[in-house]
């Protein structure tokens, strides 16, 4: 479906069938992908640069309902676009890419999770898997390095060995803060008041509730009032 760069490498959505079928990814999955992977650096498939018009686009990807549906919204009438080819793959890409994949000297996969086509839970659900590459082997040894380290810094691993924190349905995503982490959170607000005063700030305290008129105002309501959290008193939002 779609595959962006990240800050951190990248990722690709696959459709492997509805949200009830055997198509998930796992981490059984990583050592297979990175194998053909290696397959395909060691070819030196070329990254060919494709210009084509809106029409030829949508027939080439005929019978992809998700490549449909990017080329009839994004690309207007009457215009061009590229796609990529990478030996027996062509895809829809603004590129540009390196040369041939000879290039890239170190792969791994990294994670995946479950998604949904455009991030909305009406869609069809997709599988995702994330991966980072390197130009050299060395450069990939010292970043999962660091992505140890980051996990034993995690906040969250810490905050459970620890007992700062627990999570319960009755306030989903939202943090009972337990004795041991209470005296870290006082300790840090304690903090920010005592600069707050040194740098001439004064202290107000606001509602924690506002009328609805406040967003209308704002233009948060226009676009996101169907996940905000409103309700009725007197007659009013």
């Amino acid at each position: 479906t779609i595959g962006p760069p990240l800050a951190g490498g990248f990722y690709y959505d696959s459709y492997m069938g509805d949200a009830n079928s055997d198509g998930a990814f796992r981490e059984d999955d990583y050592k297979p992908v990175e194998a053909e992977v290696q397959k395909i650096v060691k070819q030196k498939q070329k990254f060919e640069r494709l210009v084509v018009t809106k029409e030829e686009a949508l027939d080439m990807f005929a019978g992809n309902p998700f490549k449909e549906q990017i080329i009839s919204t994004k690309i207007p009438d009457g215009t061009r676009t590229t796609v990529y080819r990478c030996g027996d793959l062509v895809d829809l890409c603004r590129g540009p890419h390196v040369p041939n994949t000879g290039r890239i000297k170190a792969f791994a996969a990294t994670r995946h999770s479950a998604t949904n086509w455009l991030g909305d839970t009406e869609n069809d659900s997709l599988q995702r898997i994330y991966g980072i590459s390197f130009p050299d082997k060395k450069m990939l040894k010292t970043w999962l390095e660091n992505q140890d380290k980051a996990k034993e810094r995690d906040h969250r691993r810490i905050a459970q060995q620890q007992d700062l924190v627990m999570f319960h349905e009755l306030s989903a995503g939202s943090a009972f803060w337990l004795p041991h982490g209470a005296r870290i959170y006082n300790k840090l607000i304690n903090f920010i008041k005592e600069h707050y005063w040194k740098r001439g700030y004064d202290e107000i305290i606001t509602p924690n509730v506002y009328n609805l008129d406040l967003w209308h105002q704002s233009g948060h309501a226009m676009h996101y009032k169907d996940a905000m959290f409103c309700f009725d008193v007197e007659g009013k939002e």
